[in-house]
This record gives structure tokens, C-alpha cells and sequence, in this order.
């Protein structure tokens, strides 16, 4: 598998890091998680289409996590001229509950012309999941926990060969430990300091303590706001007699093959 950070920021830019965004790649499944602000111009660098993906997962509804479903939902209705297309492929959205609604309120009042004129509505699939929900995809199997942060949702992802989890944004929750336990890369926030600590985030000693429960091969830390810039060398020291085979301080467009 291969994982792209897309985002491994906040919604504060810094020169290596804006929002959030995943990329899992699996043979020929594609997994997009939290489209947030440049997640569309990041897939671009990459030379990648967002319609080779199959399904966009989405942890909560902040706008650096959400900032680009708008415009995701718009350029699905056009072929790769710039056409109208009447064919498009489904564009397969899963998130928490309150993400059809989200939509509706994207798509039919603050840009009516989403559904009246492009038509949204007939290429949008929408799915909304809850603590222990299960999906199959395409090779892929995905299971959803609730965590503690704004009606959020982690995510662990299973192949045949290796398993992913994604917390998003959350404190440490005994529910995401649950879901990533013995998994082979855990992806966790890790947005401020011990003592900068704002909001329901988690700090780089609550993340040792976790991955010290869960025991990943390959812990990446992500969702650093810019107070971080300079001392990420904390976080590897706050992990460093773990064990682990691999610790990755996510930048923008960091990559991951496993």
C-alpha cells in the first residue's frame, strides 16, 4: 500500500504544512480521506485526477478537513476536456452522520447551482456511518470508530497484506485504541505541545502513551498546527523507547509504502 499526507497541517498554512488529506493507494483502489484546503491542487501535483478515486471518507466537518468537498462536488460533473458529462462515474462519499445534510446544504443553498444546473444529485452518493460500522470496498475493508472530537470518526483500513488507521482529529479515546490495535501504520494527530495544548487535540506525550497501547509498526504524527515548526524533534523523542520500527513526522505530501 501506499499512503500520501496530502495535508498534514491546520487550517494556519505554514511552508510545509495546510490542512488535512490522505491518499491510500492499493493496487488499483484509491481511498481519499478529509478533502481539506488544496486537496484538489495536491492531487493535481501528483498528476491524479480526484475521479480515480473511489470513495472520500470523511473524518468531521471542520473546514480543514472539508474546505474542498464544494469544489470536489462542481468539477465531478465535467470530463477531463471540461465538458459536461452526462455519464459520470458516482462520486462516493462516507462520513459521520450530519454528512448528507452538509451536502444538501453545499449543494442546494449556498451554491444552488450545484444540484439545479450541474446536476449533483445524480452523481452523489452519500453514506453515513457509526461507531463499528463496517464497509467492504473493492479489496479494501473499513471500519469506523467514534472518537472524541465534534462528532468525529477514525478510520482503520485492512488489505490482504497490511492495516492503516487514521484518527483524524481527536484527545486520546480508548475507542480509537480499540480500532488500531496491532495495526501495521497508525496515523495520529498530534496538533499541539504538552504545554500549548488547545481544544480536543493530543499532545506528543499523550501520543506516546497511546502508541505505546496500540503498537503500530509505523507511527506517523500529523495535524501539526505551526507552533510545532522547529521542535518536531520532540515528538521522536516523546517515542523514541517504543520500539517502533519507523516514526514519520508527516509534511505535506509526505509518502508512505508499506
Amino acid at each position: 500500500m501506499k499512503i500520501v499526507v496530502l495535508g498534514s497541517g491546520s487550517i494556519v498554512p505554514t511552508a510545509e504544512r495546510f490542512g488535512s488529506g490522505l491518499l491510500l493507494e492499493d493496487w488499483s483502489v484509491k481511498i481519499g480521506v478529509d478533502p481539506g484546503p488544496g486537496y484538489l491542487e495536491k492531487l493535481r501535483g501528483l498528476g491524479m485526477s480526484p475521479k480515480t478515486i473511489d470513495t472520500f471518507f470523511i473524518t468531521h466537518f471542520h473546514l480543514d478537513h472539508v474546505a474542498d468537498l464544494s469544489p470536489l462536488l462542481m468539477m465531478w460533473a465535467y470530463d477531463e476536456q471540461g465538458m459536461p458529462s452526462k455519464n459520470t462515474r458516482k462520486l462516493k462519499l462516507v462520513g459521520p452522520q450530519g454528512l448528507s445534510r452538509l451536502v444538501e446544504i453545499i449543494a442546494s443553498e449556498a451554491f444552488p447551482y450545484l444540484s439545479k444546473t450541474m446536476g449533483c444529485d445524480r452523481y452523489t452518493f452519500v453514506e453515513e456511518v457509526e461507531d463499528g460500522a463496517h464497509l467492504q470496498l473493492e479489496g479494501i475493508k473499513a471500519v469506523a470508530a467514534k472518537v472524541e472530537h465534534f462528532n468525529g470518526l477514525a478510520y482503520r483500513f485492512e488489505t490482504s497484506r497490511c492495516s492503516v488507521v487514521f484518527s483524524g482529529d481527536t484527545l486520546p479515546d480508548e475507542r480509537l485504541v480499540k480500532l488500531a490495535k496491532g495495526c501495521d501504520v497508525l496515523i495520529h494527530e498530534c496538533s499541539f505541545p504538552r504545554e500549548k495544548m488547545v481544544g480536543k487535540h493530543t499532545s506528543e506525550e499523550q501520543l506516546a502513551r497511546l502508541a505505546a497501547e496500540i503498537r503500530p509498526r509505523i507511527l506517523v504524527a500529523t495535524h501539526l498546527y505551526p507552533v510545532w515548526r522547529g521542535l518536531e524533534e520532540r515528538i521522536e523523542k516523546a517515542v523514541s523507547g517504543l520500539g517502533l520500527e519507523r516514526v514519520v513526522i508527516a509534511r505535506d505530501m509526505t509518502i508512505i509504502e508499506i
